[in-house]
């Protein structure tokens, strides 16, 4: 069973940051573009915080262009000059560049209660109450709330419950929440804070909305300029002529699709996300096809963990090199695919976007 053949000026195999950003830039350009997303992308699992270099004019070219984008969306993010301290789900602090001020749980925040939701387990206020009053000077007074409405099932009756003991039973005047969800990134937030008069925010939280919410800005994006996204699409094969590809072979469970493409972009992450394979005690390309290296890295007592992570293909000016040396004229990697970019090794979205950014241009010039 095979599903249509897709004809495509670019193919990005990967759906997370690093492939939705390339995807977009070259849709800008006026590029058909095809984006394979294979499985939940790690994007969807972070914090949604990101750190950029302000001083970077391709960090700053990024965020101008998607910044704008996502305020038609109903997010309202600032790139700040220097970067500013977010305190988390576990009370401790994470330094971001792009910040959204209404709803971002900072230290400046005084006077702050702690409001942990009875089956959700995000934010647990006693630990993360006892955490601060060990390193930081001001400890927020936790509580307990245990909702009759599901935020996401009943959002009004949510909002409307909650709103009422905020006024009523909590006497701060910052309110930290887990991550909620809502149709708009903040739209929960904000009519707490309309019902309760109070300043109302979320905490940094990994593996929940967060990292959803800015996975959909970005896809809310690339979709608006264009860009098709196939899901449940993983890259099975590569046609290889000469120097160059033309053509991939995807699966969906037990459905093919062939692609054919001019530019390749691979952005299928590391050995964490399934974009790298190991066999015995090496890191491979699960194709077969690319030379895969480690970088130089540090930060990691184990070495076989730390070479594992700083795995990923060689490139030569951006472009994939095969097991033979030869490096394919329109088959590029971004992303942790690449050695060395790896969020372990500190490098995190902020770097990943960026150089999806950069490369886009070379894929480009490569159709």
């Amino acid at each position: 069973m095979s599903l249509p053949d897709v004809d495509a000026d670019v193919l990005v195999a990967g759906g997370g940051a690093a492939g939705l950003v390339v995807a977009t830039r070259l849709a800008l350009d006026g590029r058909s573009v095809t984006v394979a997303s294979s499985a939940t992308p790690a994007t969807s699992l972070s914090t949604g915080r990101v750190l950029l270099d302000h001083d970077d004019i391709e960090a700053e070219e990024w965020a101008s262009f998607f910044l704008a984008q996502f305020r038609r969306q109903g997010a309202h993010y600032v790139m700040s000059k220097r970067p500013v301290v977010a305190i988390t789900n576990l009370g401790t602090g994470m330094r971001q560049s792009l910040t959204s001020p209404l709803f971002d749980w900072t230290p400046k925040d005084r006077d702050v209660a702690v409001i942990g939701l009875v089956g959700n387990s995000d934010l647990d206020p006693d630990l993360v109450s006892l955490e601060m009053g060990r390193s930081r000077r001001a400890k927020p007074r936790p509580y307990w709330f245990s909702p009759s409405f599901s935020p996401e099932l009943d959002p009004g009756g949510f909002a409307e419950e909650l709103g009422n003991v905020l006024m009523n039973d909590v006497a701060e005047g910052t309110v930290v929440l887990p991550p909620l969800p809502h149709n708009t990134p903040y739209g929960l937030l904000a009519e707490l804070r309309k019902r309760s008069g109070k300043k109302v925010v979320e905490a940094a939280t990994p593996l929940s909305w967060p990292g959803r919410r800015f996975q959909s800005l970005l896809e809310g994006t690339a979709e608006r300029l264009g860009v098709r996204i196939l899901r449940d699409r993983r890259l099975l094969s590569i046609d290889v002529n000469g120097r160059e590809a033309d053509q991939a072979l995807l699966s969906s469970g037990v459905r093919a699709q062939r692609v054919t493409f001019n530019g390749l972009v691979l952005a299928t992450g590391n050995v964490v996300s399934g974009g790298l394979a190991v066999s015995g005690r090496e890191v491979v390309d699960p194709l077969g096809l690319f030379r895969v290296s480690s970088a130089r890295a540090s930060g990691i007592s184990s070495r076989q963990l730390r070479a594992t992570l700083s795995s990923g293909l060689v490139t030569r000016r951006g472009k994939a090199v095969t097991t033979d040396g030869v490096s394919l004229r329109n088959v590029f990697a971004v992303g942790s695919l690449l050695r060395g970019m790896s969020y372990p090794l500190g490098r995190g979205l902020g770097d990943v976007m960026v150089h999806a950014w950069e490369i886009a241009p070379a894929v480009e010039e490569a159709l």
